[in-house]
């Protein structure tokens, strides 16, 4: 019996490797979109739990937080919690801030600096040579390996102050992240805050088998988290991102799967004589059943394996990275460690997806009879879906379409498995009507066909097609899926770049802005507030406005976007106004109150005086008067300062001015149509995953009907073989290969499209609205589809040039020698 696997799986594979090999290239290019997917998403949520930590011990049960996190407040607070007489509970104070090394002169890098108890924190580390001088600070491997590269000394700032490290002064910490450690009164020093901590960490000793239940102590100043809040708070800071790179991932190995069953299904229809063979020798259908489910678990093991070890290339080597807008993109780089469950999930995907690819066919090995032997055809009707007749079929295809729309756009505020559930059922009923109408857009074609003087090549091409709709439904499904998820996602980045130059027209009218553009990467605030003063009393500009950003605002525990600037007139300056899809999902709206902590003023409940359209941030935008602003928070930067020239200068002696006035501060001048291109370039960072998608749908689209033709040519060998030998020249046989790919894409491509009109809504008016709580201004590429009939004969033939040459190769003494 195993010599038979052997027989049936090995030599096969070896045979026809490279049938074998396009096979289990698609798993793994969708096996690989998905595992790197999935690590930059785990990236990115640990940089945001890392920031929250402070990079912390795995043992800490939860910490007390400065409500003042800017400022810090007093360390008396400790001899508070150490009268709690919390047994086998270490307190370790922290001090963070941020500090800033010049990587080149275009870039600077931000990252925390994090004030310790040395002798507390790396014990272990201070052990290790006893007569070694305990090192001032201590580097994250990833920040060392940054400044490494550079020729000259680094520069560090900290709190303003340049900083000068020497080699002897710092020791490495072998974990990912961007970092800086030091000890916690030095870094007080240096920032001018003696005996201030921004946080208090509660860390459990290695003895202790249960977390203790802390006694919150109430204080004005300090407010407890516990261990469970810090990680629900990371979790909904990223959660939109997680959910959509891994709905991007699972589409791809989705259109994998529909090309391997596609493969299968040329699989069996070219080896089913065997397992007639097998049964008139004495094997029963269970066997061939599960000889036929092995080979697609070898060839699911074969993808796993090689598709995550591209998804952990892709990843280590940052061809695309997941961007956010909380942390910096270097830290999300800094990451080299893989979780497990990311490997094992790639794995069992692939297998998985694999048998399921193959079990139809499978069944199909099951009920074969000896009596196959002597068939020259399946004489299996037709007209059938998974047994249904066609009018069922029809039914059933309208149904599930009708029943997608009708889910994908219902609202629910953060639920988008409705939204999901739509789309699937919405891709089934295309699948459905694609086996359905393939007879009849052939049976049509013919009709027209035979009004005219048309190759009889290109007949017989066609009238294959009709003869197993099965097959190339699968392919027709395939290259559908494709097409459909390119247009869909064009759709939604084109719908998105529309609402954010909208949003940038109706938000900022001013004619140039000022910013930092070494701290773009970082997010960090960058234009000198005494600036802003002083432009404020410039005669030749007619307006001066402040803009500020904080990513990271937290209200109730949840990360929010904070804007601030000069309310218009009407408004109430000590109010706040909220966007939108704040308020459709956390119900923060006009008429409620929030109470956020301040750094002038501890605690204040703020009224919300009204909502309006904001497309900035997907977890929401809270906006709030400079004014107001400045009464309750310390600031020194801004992120931009916003400039209306004076209609009374001319606009070249406005240029001249702020052009002085940007280089003397070391800063960048950018007009009106500038801005729109820096919104949309950090967009499109954000995006370029999905292009990704795209490019790899396409190219398993490619594929898959490759493989379809390439397995034509093996199972029609004898026919093929006879028209050669009647006198088919190699044009001719070109013209029949070429019809056939013509008219597979085409319909592939026209269903797709279709589908994408109905499923573009569904995502951006469905799932778009109820994950993120805004609509966006709908745009679907036209542009795109008008350039599709020039495309798709170009297309058709470099994918024919293949196929051809294995007919080209083919001996027809061998394939006319009937055994």
């Amino acid at each position: 019996m195993k010599f038979l696997y052997y027989l049936f799986i090995y030599r096969y594979f070896k045979d026809n490797f490279s049938r074998t090999f396009l096979s289990i290239a698609a798993i793994s290019l969708g096996i690989a979109l998905f595992v790197s997917t999935q690590i930059n998403a785990w990236r990115a949520e640990q940089s945001v739990l890392d920031q929250m930590l402070g990079y912390s011990s795995e043992k800490f049960i939860g910490r007390y937080v400065a409500n003042n996190q800017n400022q810090g407040a007093d360390d008396h607070f400790l001899k508070e919690i150490d009268q709690q007489n919390l047994e086998n509970v270490k307190l370790e104070p922290e001090f963070q801030k941020r500090g800033t090394i010049h990587l080149n002169e275009e870039q600077i890098l931000s990252f925390p600096v994090i004030g310790k108890d040395i002798l507390l924190t790396f014990p272990a580390s201070l052990r290790k040579e006893e007569n070694k001088k305990i090192p001032k600070y201590f580097f994250s491997q990833s920040l060392f390996e940054k400044f490494q590269l550079q020729q000259k000394t680094p520069k560090f700032f900290i709190c303003e102050k340049e900083v000068s490290i020497t080699r002897e002064d710092f020791d490495l910490i072998p974990i990912d992240g961007i970092f800086l450690v030091m000890d916690i009164t030095k870094l007080q020093s240096i920032c001018n805050q003696k005996n201030q901590i921004t946080s208090i960490w509660l860390i459990q000793e290695e003895n202790e088998i249960e977390p203790k239940t802390i006694n919150k102590i109430n204080s004005s100043d300090w407010t407890y988290e516990p261990k469970e809040q810090i990680l629900e708070r990371a979790g909904i800071a990223l959660g939109s991102l997680k959910i959509n790179l891994t709905i991007v991932s699972l589409v791809s190995v989705l259109i994998s799967f529909f090309m391997v069953s596609n493969m299968f299904t040329g699989l069996y229809l070219a080896r089913k004589h065997e397992f007639g063979i097998l049964l008139s020798i004495g094997s029963d259908k269970i066997n061939n059943f599960i000889l036929f489910l092995s080979q697609s678990i070898v060839i699911g093991v074969l993808g796993g394996i090689l598709g995550i070890s591209l998804g952990v290339f892709i990843a280590n080597t940052n061809l695309f990275t997941t961007v956010n807008t909380i942390t910096d993109s270097e830290q999300i780089r800094s990451y080299r460690n893989i979780p497990f469950f990311i490997i094992a999930s790639g794995f069992l995907i692939s297998i998985v997806g694999s048998v399921l690819a193959s079990i139809f066919n499978s069944y199909k090995t099951y009920k074969i009879l000896p009596i196959d032997l002597i068939r020259e055809r399946d004489v299996s009707k037709t007209d059938f879906f998974f047994g249904f007749t066609n009018k069922k079929t029809l039914f059933l295809s309208i149904l599930f379409i009708l029943l997608g729309v009708t889910l994908g756009l219902l609202s629910f505020a953060k639920q988008i498995l409705p939204g999901m559930i739509g789309v699937g059922f919405v891709i089934l009923g295309f699948v459905a009507l694609n086996f359905l109408a393939i007879p009849y857009f052939v049976q049509i074609l013919d009709d027209y066909f035979s009004k005219f003087h048309f190759p009889q090549t290109i007949k017989i091409g066609l009238k294959e097609i009709q003869m197993e709709p099965w097959k190339h439904g699968l392919t027709c499904s395939t290259i559908m899926l494709s097409t459909s998820l390119v247009f869909t996602l064009t759709s939604l980045t084109s719908s998105y770049e529309r609402s954010l130059i909208h949003w940038v027209d109706e938000e900022n009218k001013s004619d140039y802005s000022l910013i930092n553009e070494k701290k773009l990467n970082s997010g960090e605030p960058g234009v000198p507030i005494v600036l802003f003063e002083t432009l404020k009393t410039v005669p030749e500009f007619s307006t001066v406005e402040p803009f500020y950003i904080d990513s990271k605002f937290i209200v109730n525990g949840k990360y929010y976007t904070l804007h601030v600037l000069n309310f218009k007139s009407g408004y109430d300056k000590n109010q706040l106004i909220v966007s939108k899809n704040l308020c459709f999902l956390d119900r923060i709206c006009k008429g409620s109150s929030i109470t956020i902590s301040t750094e002038l003023n501890s605690k204040l409940s703020i009224y919300i005086q009204d909502e309006k359209d904001h497309f900035f941030s997907e977890r929401g935008t809270i906006m709030m008067d400079y004014s107001f602003f400045q009464k309750n928070f310390f600031i020194k930067y801004l992120n931009s300062i916003r400039i209306t020239k004076n209609k009374k200068i001319t606009e070249k002696q406005t240029l001249n001015i702020l052009q002085d006035i940007a280089k003397t501060n070391g800063l960048k001048l950018i007009n009106q149509t500038e801005l729109k291109k820096l919104y949309l370039e950090g967009m499109n960072q954000v995006f370029s995953i999905l292009d990704t998608l795209k490019i790899s749908a396409l190219f398993i689209s490619l594929l898959a009907l490759t493989t379809s033709l390439i397995y034509f040519i093996k199972e029609k060998s004898q026919m093929l073989a006879g028209l050669k030998a009647i006198g088919m020249d190699s044009y001719q046989m070109f013209q029949l290969i070429y019809s056939q790919t013509l008219f597979l894409i085409s319909f592939g491509i026209l269903s797709g499209i279709v589908s994408s009109i109905i499923l573009s809504p569904i995502v951006i008016f469905g799932i778009n609205r109820n994950a993120f709580g805004w609509i966006l201004d709908f745009q679907y590429p036209t542009a795109l589809v008008v350039k599709l009939p020039i495309l798709i004969p170009v297309i058709t033939f470099f994918i024919c040039l293949l196929p051809f040459y294995f007919l080209k190769k083919m001996r027809i003494s061998k394939e006319l020698q009937y055994e």
